[in-house]
C-alpha cells in the first residue's frame, strides 16, 4: 500500500509505503501522528461509506480542528484500489472520492491508559443503550480511537488468522509474567501467580503490552490487520523497548502491516536490527520540515539521518562537559 498526504495539518507532503514494517521518526510536533490517524482513516472508511455526516464526525474525531495550507489530500492505494479524500480551506468536511477499498482491520494505539477508563466507557455504553430503549440519542464526545480500542478489548471476533497465535500469547505472558482478564462484574485484572492485580495498580508498561495481548486474543491482529503504534516505547524501560521491537518485527513475520511513529533511537535501531535478522520488509522515514519521507530512497541514508537527529541531546552534554572542563582550567 502506498499513503500520501498533502497539506494535511502541520504535514506538507509525506509518501509512506505501507507493506511489513514501516517506521516513521522524528521529534514531536512533527507530524507522525497525522500520518497514523490518515492511515486510520483511509481504511476505516468503508464503515461509514455513504455517510457522509458520519465521515464529517468521524475526521473531527481524529483530527479534532483540522487545517490545512491549501486544499488538502490524502491518498491511498493498493493495487487497483484507491481511498482518496479531499480538504478545503473554506470547508472542513471532506469530500470522499472513490472510497473502495480492502476490509483491513486496522487499530491504532495511542496510550496505555486506556486501561483505566474501562469503567468511564462501560458507563457511556450502558447510557447510549438506556437511551435508544426510549428513542433518545444521547451525543456524548470521547475520543474515537480510544473508543475504537475498548470495543475491540471488550468484545472478541470469531475469525482466527495468526499462525503464530499461540507462541505469541505465551511470550507476551513471559514477558510481562501475567495476562489481563476479566473478572466475574465484566471488569478487567492484571493475573500474576494467580494474584490479582486490580488494572489501577497495574504498571503502565505492562498495560502496553496487555493491550497487544488482548488484540491478539480477540483476533483483531491477524494477517488482513493493519496496527498503527504511535510512540510505543513513551512508557517501556529500553529493554522493554527492545522486547517490544522483537514482538513487532514477529507479527509483521505473521503478515501484519505495522506502523511505528517513535523518537526512541533504542527502539528505531532495535526494529531495524531485528528486521534485518528475520529479513522482513522495512521501510524508515524522517518526519521534520512538514515533510515525511526517505532520504535518496533509501534506509541507510535516512536512519543515518534518524539516528544524527536523535543523538543532539548527547552532543549538548558534551557541550557542557566541556564547558566544565574549560571552567575548571580557567579557575
Amino acid at each position: 500500500m502506498k499513503l500520501q498526504l498533502r497539506n494535511i495539518g502541520m504535514i506538507e507532503e509525506a509518501d509512506v509505503s505501507i507493506d511489513g514494517l514501516t517506521v516513521i521518526a522524528g521529534e514531536n510536533d512533527t507530524g507522525k501522528s497525522t500520518v497514523g490517524k490518515a492511515l486510520f482513516l483511509s481504511l476505516a472508511s468503508h464503515h461509514i461509506h455513504g455517510h457522509p455526516l458520519k465521515y464529517a464526525q468521524m475526521v473531527e474525531l481524529l483530527f479534532g480542528s483540522f487545517i490545512t495550507y491549501s486544499d488538502g489530500r490524502i491518498t491511498l492505494s493498493e493495487d487497483n484500489k484507491k481511498f482518496e479524500a479531499e480538504f478545503s480551506n473554506n470547508n472542513q468536511a471532506p469530500f470522499m472520492l472513490n472510497p473502495e477499498f480492502s476490509k483491513y482491520d486496522v487499530s491504532m494505539i495511542e496510550t496505555p491508559i486506556i486501561w483505566n477508563f474501562f469503567r468511564f466507557f462501560n458507563a457511556i455504553e450502558k447510557v447510549k443503550t438506556e437511551a435508544s430503549f426510549f428513542d433518545q440519542d444521547y451525543d456524548i464526545p470521547y475520543p474515537y480511537l480510544t473508543w475504537d480500542i475498548y470495543k475491540k478489548l471488550s468484545l472478541p471476533k470469531k475469525e482466527e488468522n495468526l499462525k503464530d497465535k499461540k507462541e505469541l500469547l505465551l511470550e507476551l505472558e513471559n514477558i510481562i509474567n501475567g495476562k489481563f482478564t476479566k473478572d466475574d462484574f465484566g471488569d478487567f485484572l492484571f493475573v500474576r501467580d494467580e494474584k490479582k492485580i486490580p488494572i489501577i495498580n497495574t504498571a503502565t508498561g505492562i498495560k502496553q503490552f496487555g493491550i497487544l495481548q488482548k488484540l491478539i486474543e480477540n483476533n483483531y491482529i491477524h494477517e488482513k490487520s493493519v496496527i498503527i503504534l504511535d510512540e510505543p516505547e513513551v512508557h517501556l524501560h529500553p529493554k522493554w523497548q527492545l522486547k517490544m521491537a522483537q514482538l513487532i518485527v514477529a507479527l509483521v513475520k505473521n503478515g501484519v502491516k505495522i506502523l511505528v511513529n517513535s523518537h526512541s533511537p533504542y527502539m528505531i535501531e532495535a526494529l531495524q536490527r531485528y528486521a534485518e535478522q528475520e529479513k522482513i520488509r522495512s521501510d524508515f522515514y524522517l518526519a521534520e520540515h512538514g515533510k515525511i519521507g526517505k532520504i535518496e530512497n533509501s534506509n541507510s541514508q535516512t536512519l543515518s539521518k534518524i539516528f544524527e537527529k536523535l543523538s543532539e541531546p548527547f552532543e549538548q552534554f558534551e557541550e557542557m562537559d566541556s564547558q566544565k572542563m574549560e571552567n575548571l582550567i580557567n579557575g
